[in-house]
Protein backbone atom coordinates (compact mmCIF):
# COMPACT_ATOMS: atom_id res chain seq x y z
CA UNK A 1 0.00 0.00 0.00
CA UNK A 2 1.41 2.87 -0.88
CA UNK A 3 2.29 5.68 2.14
CA UNK A 4 0.89 9.36 0.85
CA UNK A 5 3.48 10.67 3.62
CA UNK A 6 6.58 8.77 1.42
CA UNK A 7 5.67 10.12 -1.75
CA UNK A 8 3.95 13.70 -0.81
CA UNK A 9 6.49 14.09 2.44
CA UNK A 10 7.67 17.93 1.33
CA UNK A 11 3.90 18.85 0.00
CA UNK A 12 2.65 17.88 3.37
CA UNK A 13 5.71 19.01 5.68
CA UNK A 14 5.49 22.59 3.67
CA UNK A 15 2.03 23.58 5.15
CA UNK A 16 3.36 23.61 8.46
CA UNK A 17 5.26 27.14 7.06
CA UNK A 18 2.19 28.22 4.77
CA UNK A 19 0.21 30.64 5.56
CA UNK A 20 -3.25 28.71 6.17
CA UNK A 21 -1.09 26.43 8.36
CA UNK A 22 1.72 28.32 10.60
CA UNK A 23 -1.05 30.30 12.56
CA UNK A 24 -2.95 26.48 12.89
CA UNK A 25 -0.36 24.62 14.02
CA UNK A 26 1.01 27.46 16.84
CA UNK A 27 -2.59 27.19 18.24
CA UNK A 28 -2.07 23.41 18.03
CA UNK A 29 1.18 23.30 19.67
CA UNK A 30 0.54 25.95 22.09
CA UNK A 31 -2.19 23.65 23.20
CA UNK A 32 0.21 20.26 23.71
CA UNK A 33 3.11 22.15 25.17
CA UNK A 34 1.53 22.66 29.18
CA UNK A 35 0.55 18.66 28.60
CA UNK A 36 3.83 17.43 27.22
CA UNK A 37 6.61 20.05 29.75
CA UNK A 38 4.51 18.43 32.74
CA UNK A 39 4.33 14.71 31.66
CA UNK A 40 6.99 12.35 32.57
CA UNK A 41 9.69 11.07 30.64
CA UNK A 42 11.01 9.49 28.96
CA UNK A 43 8.90 10.33 25.59
CA UNK A 44 7.62 8.02 22.60
CA UNK A 45 5.67 10.40 19.74
CA UNK A 46 3.72 7.19 17.57
CA UNK A 47 3.74 8.45 13.69
CA UNK A 48 5.79 11.43 14.75
CA UNK A 49 6.00 12.71 11.02
CA UNK A 50 8.29 15.28 10.03
CA UNK A 51 9.11 15.67 13.47
CA UNK A 52 7.23 19.10 13.74
CA UNK A 53 5.50 18.41 16.98
CA UNK A 54 8.75 15.90 18.21
CA UNK A 55 11.02 18.86 17.86
CA UNK A 56 9.79 21.12 20.37
CA UNK A 57 10.28 18.83 23.47
CA UNK A 58 13.98 17.04 24.18
CA UNK A 59 14.90 13.36 23.72
CA UNK A 60 11.46 12.10 22.31
CA UNK A 61 11.39 9.29 20.49
CA UNK A 62 9.43 9.51 17.30
CA UNK A 63 8.43 6.11 15.44
CA UNK A 64 6.87 6.25 12.03
CA UNK A 65 6.08 3.91 9.21
CA UNK A 66 7.43 6.78 6.05
CA UNK A 67 11.27 6.76 5.90
CA UNK A 68 10.77 10.14 3.92
CA UNK A 69 9.69 11.39 6.48
CA UNK A 70 11.92 10.43 9.44
CA UNK A 71 14.31 12.15 7.36
CA UNK A 72 12.68 15.00 7.98
CA UNK A 73 12.06 14.79 11.41
CA UNK A 74 15.96 13.37 11.86
CA UNK A 75 17.49 16.71 10.66
CA UNK A 76 15.09 18.73 13.16
CA UNK A 77 16.75 16.83 15.90
CA UNK A 78 14.59 13.80 16.68
CA UNK A 79 15.57 10.76 17.43
CA UNK A 80 13.81 8.14 15.12
CA UNK A 81 13.07 4.79 14.74
CA UNK A 82 11.33 3.36 11.59
CA UNK A 83 8.13 0.77 12.38
CA UNK A 84 4.51 1.20 13.07
CA UNK A 85 2.00 2.03 15.78
CA UNK A 86 0.52 -1.33 15.77
CA UNK A 87 3.72 -3.41 16.50
CA UNK A 88 6.25 -1.01 18.93
CA UNK A 89 9.49 -2.47 18.81
CA UNK A 90 9.74 -1.65 22.76
CA UNK A 91 9.49 -3.54 25.66
CA UNK A 92 6.70 -3.37 27.79
CA UNK A 93 6.85 -0.16 30.23
CA UNK A 94 9.14 1.69 28.28
CA UNK A 95 8.20 5.16 28.61
CA UNK A 96 6.07 8.08 30.70
CA UNK A 97 4.66 9.66 27.86
CA UNK A 98 3.27 8.84 24.63
CA UNK A 99 2.47 11.28 22.29
CA UNK A 100 -0.08 10.44 19.53
CA UNK A 101 -1.05 13.63 17.46
CA UNK A 102 -3.07 13.20 14.34
CA UNK A 103 -2.30 9.86 13.68
CA UNK A 104 -5.44 7.80 15.04
CA UNK A 105 -7.07 9.26 11.79
CA UNK A 106 -4.49 7.66 9.17
CA UNK A 107 -4.30 4.01 10.87
CA UNK A 108 -5.85 1.04 9.97
CA UNK A 109 -6.36 0.24 13.31
CA UNK A 110 -6.68 2.61 15.84
CA UNK A 111 -7.26 0.44 18.95
CA UNK A 112 -4.31 -1.92 17.93
CA UNK A 113 -1.94 1.10 17.78
CA UNK A 114 -3.76 2.14 21.49
CA UNK A 115 -3.39 -1.28 22.67
CA UNK A 116 0.48 -1.22 21.91
CA UNK A 117 0.54 2.15 23.57
CA UNK A 118 -0.67 1.23 26.44
CA UNK A 119 1.93 -1.87 26.47
CA UNK A 120 4.57 0.28 26.46
CA UNK A 121 3.26 2.96 28.33
CA UNK A 122 4.58 3.28 32.36
CA UNK A 123 2.46 2.53 34.95
CA UNK A 124 2.10 5.96 36.62
CA UNK A 125 2.24 7.50 32.48
CA UNK A 126 0.09 9.36 30.22
CA UNK A 127 -0.95 9.22 26.71
CA UNK A 128 -1.72 12.45 24.99
CA UNK A 129 -3.32 12.19 21.54
CA UNK A 130 -4.41 15.13 18.91
CA UNK A 131 -7.60 14.69 17.94
CA UNK A 132 -9.18 17.00 15.09
CA UNK A 133 -13.23 15.84 16.32
CA UNK A 134 -15.34 14.64 13.49
CA UNK A 135 -18.49 16.50 14.55
CA UNK A 136 -16.45 19.72 14.96
CA UNK A 137 -16.76 22.43 12.32
CA UNK A 138 -13.32 22.12 11.40
CA UNK A 139 -13.60 17.98 11.31
CA UNK A 140 -17.10 18.74 9.17
CA UNK A 141 -14.51 20.50 6.61
CA UNK A 142 -11.91 18.35 6.71
CA UNK A 143 -14.43 15.29 6.13
CA UNK A 144 -15.31 17.54 3.12
CA UNK A 145 -11.94 17.46 1.70
CA UNK A 146 -11.75 13.87 2.13
CA UNK A 147 -14.95 13.31 -0.03
CA UNK A 148 -13.64 15.73 -2.70
CA UNK A 149 -10.25 13.54 -2.81
CA UNK A 150 -7.90 15.41 -1.25
CA UNK A 151 -4.29 14.07 -0.99
CA UNK A 152 -4.33 13.43 2.38
CA UNK A 153 -7.58 13.21 3.62
CA UNK A 154 -8.85 10.62 1.41
CA UNK A 155 -7.67 8.02 3.41
CA UNK A 156 -8.60 9.73 7.15
CA UNK A 157 -10.81 7.82 9.07
CA UNK A 158 -12.32 10.78 11.46
CA UNK A 159 -13.60 10.39 15.12
CA UNK A 160 -15.52 12.15 17.58
CA UNK A 161 -14.36 12.56 21.43
CA UNK A 162 -16.58 9.77 22.20
CA UNK A 163 -15.50 7.19 19.69
CA UNK A 164 -12.02 8.02 21.29
CA UNK A 165 -13.24 8.02 25.06
CA UNK A 166 -14.49 4.15 24.17
CA UNK A 167 -11.53 2.82 22.84
CA UNK A 168 -9.54 4.32 25.94
CA UNK A 169 -11.96 2.73 28.05
CA UNK A 170 -11.43 -0.85 25.70
CA UNK A 171 -8.19 -0.69 27.14
CA UNK A 172 -8.45 0.48 30.68
CA UNK A 173 -7.62 4.31 30.18
CA UNK A 174 -9.43 6.93 31.31
CA UNK A 175 -9.18 10.31 30.05
CA UNK A 176 -7.79 12.58 32.86
CA UNK A 177 -7.15 16.14 31.50
CA UNK A 178 -8.53 18.02 28.18
CA UNK A 179 -7.06 21.05 26.72
CA UNK A 180 -9.19 22.52 23.10
CA UNK A 181 -7.94 25.04 20.87
CA UNK A 182 -8.83 26.22 17.01
CA UNK A 183 -11.97 27.72 17.91
CA UNK A 184 -12.05 29.65 15.12
CA UNK A 185 -14.43 28.69 11.99
CA UNK A 186 -12.66 27.16 9.10
CA UNK A 187 -13.64 29.92 6.65
CA UNK A 188 -11.84 32.49 8.39
CA UNK A 189 -8.53 33.61 8.18
CA UNK A 190 -6.46 31.53 9.95
CA UNK A 191 -5.15 33.17 13.23
CA UNK A 192 -3.02 31.86 16.56
CA UNK A 193 -5.37 31.15 19.17
CA UNK A 194 -4.78 30.52 22.84
CA UNK A 195 -5.94 27.05 24.64
CA UNK A 196 -8.48 26.82 26.63
CA UNK A 197 -8.94 24.19 29.77
CA UNK A 198 -11.37 21.57 29.32
CA UNK A 199 -13.69 20.28 26.33
CA UNK A 200 -15.27 22.64 24.05
CA UNK A 201 -17.74 21.17 21.23
CA UNK A 202 -17.00 23.78 18.63
CA UNK A 203 -12.88 23.57 18.87
CA UNK A 204 -10.80 22.34 15.73
CA UNK A 205 -8.20 20.37 17.78
CA UNK A 206 -8.04 18.93 21.09
CA UNK A 207 -5.65 17.71 23.31
CA UNK A 208 -6.80 14.58 25.32
CA UNK A 209 -4.69 13.00 28.16
CA UNK A 210 -5.66 9.72 29.60
CA UNK A 211 -4.23 7.27 32.27
CA UNK A 212 -4.94 4.20 33.47
CA UNK A 213 -7.52 3.72 35.75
Amino acid sequence: MTNIFDTLTEKYDAWYDSEDGRPLYESELRCLKSMVEDAPKPILEIGVGTGRFAMHFPDVIGIDPSLNALKMAEKRGVKTVHGYGEDLPFEDETFGCILIIVTLCFVENPLEVLEEARRVLRKNGSIIIGLVPKDSPRGIFYEEKKKAGHPFYQSARFYTLSDIESLLQTIGLKISRIRSTLLQRPDEPCRIEEPIEGYTKDAGFLCIEARPE
